[in-house]
């Protein structure tokens, strides 16, 4: 049994509770900046068997008592960095669905070097984890090429019907507006999945490469006049001797599957038809990440070096 700290209760988070309670762990801490959420009790605001009174801030915690804390806040590592680093300094592991945090690097990235140097301090791990990036176009396409002699491409296609998916995702793919400003807020980087680009250097670094001459793209996918339906994103580069490419779709009218392909000896695919359900398959994830962290190295880590044993 875990004791956890719950950093986030939104949708996902509040999935990670529940998954928390049905896994016997112990969810002694919630923290929801969101007025409406911080001083009610969680069965108050989701009905869940649990008491505990969710706090404004996690400085309020006591932290201390806890043997993980999971973040399910923001996509954007400036965003949360401030309460990943006060966790870790209280010697606390962290796991979070923070899409930047996949795979930051500490040797270039401030951000990153700082949270590694204090969970290095502290002889904790920290690690961002989900289901894309951190599995279906990383860690999976991963483990596919290394049962293949010197691959030469590894081509991941994801396709979602967001129209089952929670409409803050439509919203993210620009579902409903017009293509002028579809535009506008993708050159704002208001649009747009987060994280193809650090699941580039996952499956690159799984090659024993980095990776090089990095290119990405997105557009709508447009309905009857200017209604956006959704976008298509791209991100590909060069690992060594392997093209990687990352090709993901996101409108209301796509077919559910993953597919990953590896040219090389043999070459292989593997293709989930229905696709992997992003919101059950992240929290999963990111629970089971939450019981094996434990285990792993001290400091910033990926999922390539997340135990796969308790």
């Amino acid at each position: 049994m875990l004791r956890v700290a719950l950093v986030g209760y939104g949708s996902i988070g509040g999935g990670i509770l529940s998954y928390c309670l049905e896994r016997n762990h112990e969810v002694r801490i919630v923290i929801d900046s969101d007025p409406h959420k911080a001083g009610k009790t969680v069965r108050e605001i989701s009905r869940l068997n649990s008491d505990v009174r969710v706090l404004p801030d996690v400085r309020q915690a006591d932290i201390q008592n806890v043997d993980v804390a999971i973040f399910a806040t923001k996509s954007r590592l400036s965003q949360t960095i401030a309460e990943m680093e006060y966790v870790l300094s209280k010697g606390v592991p962290v796991v979070s669905t923070c899409e930047e945090l996949a795979y930051p690097v500490p040797a270039s990235d401030e951000l990153a070097r700082r949270l590694d140097s204090v969970a290095k301090e502290k002889g904790v791990s920290i690690v961002g984890v989900g289901v894309n990036p951190g599995f279906v176009m990383d860690w999976v396409p991963a483990l596919v090429a290394s049962a293949s002699k010197s691959p030469t491409e590894v081509h991941v296609t994801r396709s979602v019907n967001v129209s089952r998916r929670r409409r803050q995702l439509q919203n993210k793919m620009g579902v409903g507006l017009s293509k002028a400003r579809f535009e506008k807020g993708a050159a704002e980087g208001l649009l747009g999945h987060v994280g193809l680009v650090e699941s580039l250097h996952i499956i690159s670094a799984s090659l024993g490469q980095k990776a090089a001459d990095i290119k990405t793209g997105m557009s709508p996918v447009l309905g009857s006049g200017d209604y956006v339906l959704g976008a298509s994103q791209f991100a590909a580069c060069q690992a060594g001797e392997c093209a990687v490419r990352l090709d993901i779709e996101m409108t209301v009218t796509s077919t559910d599957f993953d597919l990953i392909e590896v040219k090389g000896d043999p070459s292989l695919k593997l293709r989930f038809e229905g696709g992997v359900f992003g919101d059950s398959a992240t929290v999963a994830l990111t629970v089971s990440a939450a019981e094996r962290i434990r285990h792993a190295r001290p400091g910033l880590i990926t999922v390539l070096e997340l135990p796969l044993a308790h």
